[in-house]
């Protein structure tokens, strides 16, 4: 078994650095990416030198240790793009989902507002006022000389109208 020391750590580092990122290279085709393996493989090696036990050569452990880090960081790599694709097709139906909903509901609106259009002359306009306008039952019957109860029945007429040309 090899205990690490800083001497020993310091050669590593200055001999195998720039041949292990050359490896690791190979594998991420990145070198940016090689080089980040490369520093977590000797991080590690650090801060596990009490741990660490090597029944091989450092260079084999150093370059295997290189190597399944690389494996593993691709790994990682395409399950995170996967991730981001389903999330992506989610969003991007959800969008649909949201657009197909605003459309059903303009078309809806568009339906309604026709729909009071239709109603009866006196009827439409009593509607409108109480529902557009927000006036009450009694401000209406006293604006058009009506009986609340004529409001009233006119708005219960409106309604049925609707519903029927709505259903």
């Amino acid at each position: 078994m090899i205990l690490i020391d800083r001497h020993i750590y310091k050669n590593l580092f200055d001999d195998y650095y720039q041949p292990l990122c050359n490896f690791a290279y190979k594998y991420m085709n990145d070198y940016d990416s090689s080089e980040d393996v490369v520093q977590e493989v000797f991080v590690y090696l650090w801060q596990k030198r009490k741990d660490i036990k090597i029944n091989s050569s450092l260079k084999s452990y150093l370059f295997s240790s290189v190597k399944n880090k690389c494996i593993e960081k691709i790994r990682r790599s395409k399950l995170e793009s996967k991730y981001i694709s389903e999330k992506l097709l989610e969003l991007k139906q959800f969008d649909e989902d949201k657009e197909e909903l605003e459309m059903e509901k303009l078309a809806l609106v568009s339906k309604l507002y026709n729909s009071i259009e239709e109603l009866p002359k006196k009827c439409k306009l009593i509607f409108k006022m109480a529902k557009i306008e927000g006036m009450t039952y009694i401000e209406i019957g006293e604006e058009l000389d009506l009986s609340v109860k004529t409001v009233e029945s006119q708005m219960r007429r409106a309604f049925i109208l609707l519903r029927e040309k709505l259903s």
